[in-house]
């Protein structure tokens, strides 16, 4: 049976687009973590470290669900969740705490006639920082990209990690140490060493934490995945991945992320109207090419024209 190509004629105006009176609603992200045996079977053996003490680490590639896993890890811990992001401006006080000002007070007396005797107190307000709040009050923490921060700030984990200590050197602390709350937990994310902005990881950190090398999800949990962060329905989902997956190259590959942008905005049009192949495959060019793949909508919109004719084949 041979195939036959439809020639592309592009059918899509930007203009037909019916956007719903606040675009915002359309792309939100879903609440709903997908979980399948695969997804299961990871979160089991982090939840089993977790639950015995010891600090979680997630790495991997952007996009492979660090930190959707770490936020799902510590939710079901039980404690609170507390989220701090690492970044290149992170310092030892973002770790530790900081004096955030100071309370001066003055008390005049007058009690004997003709004297007048005045005292000032100084005080200095001291602020913790999310990781001592957490470990003061038995939160989780999710350290997310920590790798970000510097090796300096990161250095404060030290003790944190292996002894449940946070030691502070300020003079102004209110206290020199924070000892953690039994039910403190971390969890942490981080990308490749390779990536541009993140600091290489000390053994000296590594070897007080479990790691969790992730690989790309399977194509089904992929689609599963984007399926519920976006809201479309599986197929149109599964689709989408296959596209991403089809049209960016092994040097240039994309993340999940274009695939759930490219649903986010499919749902979206979905909400008021139909969507054709020809706004889908504009949609999925306009994303990828922003992600640095050259792929133009013709070239999409004739992926799209044989899949189908191949689903329809089989």
């Amino acid at each position: 049976m041979t195939k036959h190509h439809v020639p592309y004629e592009p059918t899509m105006s930007l203009q037909d687009t019916s956007l719903p009176h606040n675009p915002w609603l359309g792309l939100r992200k879903s609440n709903h973590f997908f979980e399948n045996e695969e997804v299961s079977a990871l979160l089991r053996r982090a939840l089993f470290y977790a639950r015995a003490g010891v600090p979680v680490h997630f790495r991997g590639n952007a996009g492979y669900g660090k930190t959707a896993n770490a936020i799902e890890v510590a939710r079901r811990l039980g404690s609170e969740v507390r989220i701090m992001t690492g970044n290149d401006w992170l310092g030892v006080e973002d770790i530790v705490g900081r004096q955030v000002g100071q309370t001066t007070s003055s008390v005049v007396d007058k009690y004997v006639q003709r004297v007048r005797r005045s005292e000032t107190k100084l005080r200095y307000d001291w602020q913790d920082s999310v990781l001592a709040d957490a470990m003061i009050h038995g939160h989780t923490l999710v350290y997310d990209e920590f790798t970000r921060a510097s090796p300096q700030a990161n250095g404060m984990l030290l003790s944190v990690l292996e002894e449940g200590v946070l030691v502070n050197t300020d003079p102004l602390a209110v206290e020199e140490s924070i000892h953690a709350h039994p039910n403190f937990r971390i969890v942490l994310t981080s990308n490749p060493d390779d990536y541009s902005g993140v600091n290489k990881t000390p053994d000296a950190l590594l070897d007080r934490m479990m790691t969790f090398l992730l690989p790309r999800y399977s194509l089904e949990t992929e689609s599963g995945v984007v399926a519920a962060r976006t809201g479309v329905d599986i197929v149109l989902s599964r689709r989408i991945v296959k596209l991403v997956r089809e049209m960016s190259s092994t040097k240039n590959r994309c993340s999940m992320r274009a695939a759930i942008m490219i649903a986010q905005i499919s749902a979206m049009r979905l909400r008021s109207a139909s969507l054709s192949d020809a706004l889908l495959a504009q949609i999925a060019a306009d994303v990828l090419n922003g992600r640095g793949v050259e792929v133009t909508t013709k070239q999409i919109a004739m992926y799209l024209n044989e899949s189908k004719s191949e689903e329809c084949q089989t």
